[in-house]
């Protein structure tokens, strides 16, 4: 239900994105621009094509590397030179963007991957990625400020490592931004990783990063858009009867 809740949505409605108004349609095998894409990004008529007939799961898998792709294309990171670090930089901050500004879909798309997400105030202290833990720690004040940096993964001892300054939207960029550097590690994805490939990767890697962390990705919606997390924890409502005012 969380799949078809987020599919109507979809096409019910358009979203916003950098200098875009998206809408999403639906289209036959045959009219697709690319044939054997489940979907397909059309920047002139401002919309997403997705596959007439997929799975649940593959409908789901093409719209959210549409979104990825759009992420990377509207803040230019579309070149070839383009390394692990940009990638990851302008998916944490561009996935920031689009749910702040479509909150009602951006609520739907991480219920489609964990339907039994609830709103969460706590920040979260382990994560999955992959089949690997990781802990989450605050830096000293003191080691922020000597290494000038709001946060790092440190791959060897599978940490995320943030900043105990970061406040509001920084913070969920930067916890996003160093959760992708530790799944671009699992993945394999690296400086010499093809873009299309990339964008493959960072998808698949994404959406398994939300099943696994249903906590972690509600406080993180929470941080960024505080007025629904908190119409969330007064009365919860599943994702169907989320009044798209309430989080406007």
């Amino acid at each position: 239900m969380s799949i078809a809740h987020l599919r109507r949505l979809a096409l019910e409605s358009s979203f916003e994105f950098g200098p875009y108004s998206f809408t999403v349609r639906e289209c036959a095998p045959g009219d697709m621009p690319m044939a054997r894409r489940h979907g397909c990004l059309d920047l002139s008529n401002e919309c997403i094509l997705i596959r007439q007939g997929l799975s649940p799961p593959a409908w789901r898998r093409a719209f959210l590397h549409a979104v990825v792709r759009l992420v990377h294309y509207a803040q230019a990171v579309l070149l070839h030179e383009s390394t692990e670090e940009h990638l990851t930089h302008s998916l944490a901050s561009g996935l920031a963007q689009w749910v702040r500004r479509n909150p009602a879909l951006g609520w739907a798309l991480l219920r489609a991957h964990s339907p039994h997400l609830r709103a969460k105030s706590l920040p979260p202290r382990r994560l999955l990625v992959g089949d690997q833990p990781w802990t989450v720690h605050c830096l000293t004040i003191k080691t922020a400020q000597r290494l000038r940096l709001f946060g790092q993964a440190d791959l060897s001892q599978r940490r995320i490592e943030l900043d105990p300054a970061l406040r509001n939207t920084q913070l969920a960029v930067i916890f996003l931004h160093e959760c992708l550097h530790a799944l671009d590690h699992a993945h394999q994805l690296t400086d010499e990783t093809p873009l299309r490939r990339a964008h493959a990767l960072q998808t698949d890697a994404l959406a398994g990063f939300i099943m696994l962390n249903p906590g972690a990705w509600a406080w993180w919606y929470g941080i960024l858009v505080p007025e629904a997390a908190q119409f969330l924890r007064d009365r919860y409502h599943t994702a169907r009867s989320l009044p798209i005012a309430a989080v406007r």
